[in-house]
């Protein structure tokens, strides 16, 4: 699979970007990062701690797919096919896209169906790898589109 085939599969879409768009993104990112880290001194549910994370995550993967000029067409799966994306950049190799499935699942559930399902442990390794996807995100576009970082 390559851009170009989910592209024809309509499940992304060419869009052109810029440096103050990828900036806009990281600095969102940075801050559900931050905000995750305040949720967690406040120790606020792992719920919420996850959600945060997870929203690093989901906003690092869509800062990689504009970066090389692409978006996820709306009107559903946005956020699995934002996840799953991240196989044309930093996991090319799909070591971590199915934990970050998990997560997204489980961020689901604990959004839209229950409450109190996510651990404690759960919501520390999200926290652990939203930092990871940020630095590993943001290093992927300095190599490959350094154009688009101030």
């Amino acid at each position: 699979m390559s851009f170009e085939s989910w592209v024809k599969n309509s499940w992304l879409e060419r869009l052109q970007s810029d440096a103050t768009e990828i900036a806009r993104l990281l600095a969102l990112a940075d801050g559900r990062l931050a905000d995750y880290e305040k949720a967690v001194t406040a120790k606020l549910s792992p719920d919420v701690q996850l959600g945060l994370a997870y929203d690093a995550i989901r906003v690092c993967g869509t800062a990689a797919l504009r970066a090389a000029g692409y978006r996820v067409v709306r009107g559903g799966s946005e956020h699995y096919r934002t996840i799953e994306a991240l196989e044309f950049s930093i996991d090319p190799k799909r070591k971590i896209i199915p934990t970050l499935d998990k997560l997204r699942r489980k961020r689901n559930i604990g959004s839209y169906d229950d409450y109190g399902l996510v651990s404690q442990g759960e919501a520390d390794a999200c926290g652990k790898m939203a930092i990871r996807v940020r630095k590993e995100v943001e290093n992927w576009i300095r190599k490959n589109y350094p154009n688009k970082l101030g």
